[in-house]
């Protein structure tokens, strides 16, 4: 026996109720998993699975995770399953093209990331008592701060610690550095709220210049304005501490070309593509050959205060407060 359809419109109810049934139950799926994260039983937290969350997060996807921390991908999805066994919730949602945390994993991870790198660092500290020079230092630097300093400053550390490792990152993000287990910071500007200022670490000059063979072609402006074309950098707030320098309040002209790295901006300048914006550091050996050549030093000069900042919740190890020493005598015979 044949049944008659039921009208279209009614079908599209049909499916609109369901659609709207199946939102709901996810939602409170999610609310669920977020509630049974808080009012879960303790239950015993293997610290090598929360770990491996936390990388996962970081990474943005368990092969990632896997590929950064050297580690199988069903190792890393085991010990995913173990947490969220442990804990009674969900901690990500999973499909062949999302992936996303639930709420009970951003939970998880606004809770327990910082807490974690401040745990790892107490185990270490526990582990090497018998030798406090052993273990790792994590430094972050400008991108573009000379590589010649920092490498001398390590260089001196272990000739005399050589059983301390160092990993540098030269980026010009401003890392968290209690979440990244960072030890050492050197930043233009001053230090973040969850940071604590040690001090005044060197003044970075910076100039602007432009090789010789173009001011042979185009000559010396009258004004930094009438540049056929300037280079310079695209951060916001480098621009704003530079234009202190400038005389009579005045800001920067719009740049011709704009960049995030100041290497980029010398060997522009040293294509003869303009006059750059740069760190007297970078140009030293380029200016003592006469390669390149000042522009208006008369309305501007600028000088810009790098400052070495460390975790303000975290103590300051013998090891990272010996190197910081080493360091700062190398950068102020750099600042001579």
């Amino acid at each position: 026996m044949k049944f008659p359809r039921a009208p279209d419109h009614h079908r599209k109810q049909d499916v609109m109720k369901a659609h709207s049934s199946a939102l709901e139950e996810a939602e409170k799926d999610d609310q669920n998993e977020h509630s049974s994260l808080a009012h879960t039983d303790a239950q015993p937290i293997d610290l090598n699975s929360l770990q491996t969350f936390v990388a996962v997060v970081r990474a943005g996807g368990f092969a990632a995770a896997a590929r950064e921390t050297n580690t199988p991908r069903s190792s890393v999805s085991l010990r995913i399953r173990s947490l969220e066994a442990a804990l009674g919730a969900r901690l990500f949602k999973r499909s062949t093209r999302a992936f996303a945390l639930t709420a009970a994993g951003r939970e998880l991870y606004q809770r327990s990331a910082g807490a974690l790198a401040l745990l790892v660092n107490a185990i270490r500290g526990v582990s090497g008592a018998d030798d406090p020079y052993a273990g790792e230092i994590r430094i972050t630097l400008p991108a573009d701060f000379p590589v010649r300093i920092v490498a001398a400053a390590i260089g001196d550390f272990r000739n005399d610690h050589p059983n301390v490792r160092f990993e540098v990152s030269l980026t010009n993000d401003v890392l968290d550095l209690i979440s990244r287990d960072i030890d050492i910071a050197l930043r233009i500007g001053a230090a973040n709220p969850q940071e604590a200022l040690i001090k005044g670490a060197i003044d970075m000059k910076f100039g602007l210049y432009a090789s010789a063979d173009y001011v042979s072609s185009h000559g010396i402006p009258v004004d930094i304005r009438d540049a056929s074309t300037l280079i310079g950098p695209s951060r916001p707030e480098l621009l704003r501490l530079l234009s202190r320098s400038l005389p009579g309040g005045a800001t920067w002209p719009a740049f011709h070309v704009a960049v995030d790295s100041f290497a980029l901006a010398r060997e522009l300048v040293l294509n003869h593509q303009g006059i750059g914006l740069l760190p007297e550091a970078l140009c030293r050996v380029e200016y003592a050959s006469g390669l390149v050549v000042p522009v208006l030093p008369e309305q501007f000069s600028g000088t810009i205060r790098l400052h070495l900042t460390y975790p303000s919740r975290a103590d300051l190890s013998a090891k990272v407060a010996d190197f910081t020493r080493v360091f700062e005598r190398q950068l102020a015979a750099a600042g001579r």
